[in-house]
């Protein structure tokens, strides 16, 4: 019974992220096919917006919209890619987040679920501490972190790539990797278990109805 009400209605989905060499925009649109796997799931893809002290000569084409803040308040779920740039995230990533004190007072994001994705040029540089330092901010805005565990990612040898905070690439210092078979499969996990939290969250069963509002006024 509630595997029906919590599949009820189509939930809302928004891939948000900056790419700069394209590598980003392509895991994006991975974890958004996973998310999409899962039936009533409505999934968006938007690029971050530039900041105007920047050097975007060079930047690689991306045709997804702008994205804006009611592109997150009005998700029901957000998965947030971003390069890894000297082991942290993106600026434009960071002036996008800097822009929720509004948000953040009128409790827009509580409970709402969130994803993490993120492209670097060389094998440990620093895309974990990318991944977690993104989850920071969003924690203090209320949302909901979700990861991927170990056994999902497969066993040894199949355990080839990702991390339990989401998803990573490594296109290499002339970004010229393409994305491997192992990258892509954590990537569609990840958009897979952002979509069925968010259906659970958005569960309008008996049991749920009652629950989630509690959760709301914690």
């Amino acid at each position: 019974m509630c595997y029906d009400e919590v599949m009820h209605r189509e939930v809302k989905i928004a891939i948000i992220y900056y790419s700069f060499t394209g590598n980003t925009a392509k895991l994006a649109g991975v974890v958004a096919e996973g998310a999409r796997e899962i039936e009533k799931t409505n999934v968006g893809l938007f690029q971050l917006p530039e900041v105007s002290n920047g050097n975007h000569e060079g930047k690689a084409p991306d045709q997804n919209p702008v994205a804006t803040v009611d592109d997150l308040v009005n998700s029901d779920g957000v998965a947030f890619g971003s390069p890894t740039h000297f082991g942290s995230y993106a600026y434009q990533w960071k002036a996008f987040i800097d822009q929720m004190t509004p948000v953040w007072l009128s409790n827009k994001l509580v409970n709402k679920p969130v994803a993490f994705f993120c492209s670097a040029g060389s094998l440990h540089g620093g895309e974990e501490v990318t991944l977690i330092s993104m989850m920071i901010p969003l924690m203090n805005l209320g949302m909901i972190p979700v990861g991927i565990p170990y056994p999902i990612q497969g066993e040894n040898p199949d355990f080839d790539a990702g991390s339990p905070y989401g998803a990573i690439s490594v296109s290499g210092h002339t970004h010229a990797n393409s994305l491997t078979d192992a990258d892509k499969k954590v990537a569609r996990i990840l958009g897979n278990r952002l979509a069925i939290m968010a259906h659970i969250l958005n569960c309008n069963c008996e049991e749920c109805s009652r629950l989630i509002p509690l959760m709301k006024k914690l």
